[in-house]
């Protein structure tokens, strides 16, 4: 029995209907958008094409886009194949920001892009197999084939004055760039967090990297920044489980997992409920566990538009098409993560395995290095700031030389800042940090 293998083409149905939803809702963004939707084409769905057309017919016409508008121009035709009033507004539910229109179709000009070349290399394919022709007039017109495909790409443009003007607002605003997390230590070591740039948290397992990342978590929503998580590890209930024991600060993480509940355990769970449904209510958090691809996850960045990425942990995204050696794949996720992060304008925070060598160094070397980091070149080198989490009591359970409820967060790169470590309390089975030891002992006096 013969098979046939069929591939789709390179598209994005979600971002072509955030695209027009935010076209229907803001007619503004259809002259930002349009060096890059140069034809109807540049849209793969046919319904989309349509709908741009349209767009462009009534701007042309300089009269108002909105979905009054464009549904009075559908013809029977088109609302005999599903265009209603009904489907049109429904794309509104899907609306990519004002911030993001741009972007949106940059990408659904490379998706074309690659349609096209792809188009095109098809015929040269079909050409060369010919046999007849000379191979010269075949090179000239790959040449012609690909300088059309450079043509069409737009410049990015420059512009000194513009840049200076949001160089000075920062500076004199103190900077919308930075992203604070709200422990004053690690706040001075590095200064925050800075939009467009990676960070990564490093720990060997059962010293608190995942509880360090939960805790971040909280810390930014309650700045009112929006966060998206990745969790890869564990799955949501698990997460879900840890927040509410975070939250609560009275709530045993042991005993949640267990289902083991007093009565006042449950009227705290109820509690408990309330406030974490508003706090982290799904405008200003999202988290994921069922993500595997870095693709897929720059999807769902793109449609959150979060200030804060979290990943937790980079080592289990599955690794790049074609690309074979490990280190190679490491380094192409960090470089897919830094673009994305100056794309949309967001934190990135990466977490990361270590690799064995910590393992061999004995007892008196145990603190974790920049060398640690598995494929730790990949990594580190587009990394502004590289932290690790570090829990003594975990080598010297010894309450008399460690205390259990101290964790060390050690920065090992700081871009913009200066290396070092500080003390948090640590809470193990409430899930929480402190900002030092001294509050872990304040709020348990």
């Amino acid at each position: 029995m013969n098979t046939v293998n069929f591939q789709l083409m390179p598209q994005a149905r979600e971002l072509e209907e955030g695209l027009l939803g935010c076209m229907l809702s803001d007619e503004k963004q259809i002259q930002k958008v349009e060096p890059y939707i140069k034809s109807p084409d540049v849209f793969y769905h046919t319904r989309h094409k349509k709908v741009w057309k349209i767009m462009k017919q009534i701007t042309d016409n300089k009269e108002k886009v909105d979905c009054l508008s464009v549904v009075h121009n559908f013809s029977e035709k088109d609302r005999e194949e599903g265009m209603t009033a009904y489907w049109l507004t429904g794309l509104l539910n899907n609306v990519a920001t004002s911030s993001s229109a741009v972007s949106y179709a940059k990408k659904l000009y490379e998706d074309w892009l690659y349609r096209e070349t792809i188009k095109k290399t098809e015929k040269i394919k079909q050409k060369a197999y010919d046999g007849n022709s000379s191979v010269y007039p075949l090179i000239g017109e790959t040449y012609i084939h690909l300088g059309e495909l450079l043509d069409l790409r737009p410049s990015e443009g420059f512009n000194m004055g513009d840049s200076i003007e949001s160089a000075m607002t920062e500076i004199k605003e103190g900077g919308e760039n930075m992203v604070k997390c709200g422990w004053d230590g690690i706040d001075k070591l590095s200064g925050g967090f800075t939009k467009g740039e990676i960070s990564i948290v490093g720990g060997r397992p059962g010293h608190g990297k995942t509880t360090f990342l939960i805790n971040l978590a909280s810390q930014l929503v309650k700045q009112g920044h929006k966060v998206l998580l990745f969790n890869r590890e564990l799955p949501i209930t698990e997460v879900v489980k840890k927040i509410l024991c975070l939250e609560s600060g009275k709530l045993s993480y042991k005993m949640v997992r267990n289902s083991q509940f007093s009565k006042s355990d449950l009227v705290e769970l109820e509690k408990v409920d309330k406030v974490v449904r508003e706090l982290y209510a799904s405008d200003k958090f999202q988290m994921f566990d069922k993500v595997r691809d870095f693709e897929t996850s720059a999807v769902e960045v793109r449609k959150f538009n979060p200030d804060v990425v979290i990943d937790d942990y980079i080592q289990l995204i599955d690794p790049p098409r074609g690309v074979d050696q490990r280190r190679l794949q490491l380094e192409k996720i960090c470089n897919d993560y830094k673009w994305l992060a100056k794309t949309q304008k967001c934190a990135v925070i990466l977490a990361s395995q270590l690799n064995r060598s910590i393992e061999y160094r004995g007892t008196k070397s145990v603190e974790p290095q920049l060398s640690d980091l598995a494929e730790s070149g990949a990594i580190e080198q587009v990394a502004e700031n590289v932290f690790f989490t570090h829990y003594p009591f975990k080598f010297h359970p010894d309450k008399n030389k460690n205390s259990p409820n101290k964790i060390k967060i050690i920065a090992r790169k700081v871009r913009y800042g200066e290396t070092g470590s500080i003390v948090l309390g640590y809470d193990g089975d409430k899930c929480k940090l402190y900002g030092s030891y001294k509050d872990y002992e304040t709020a348990k006096s």
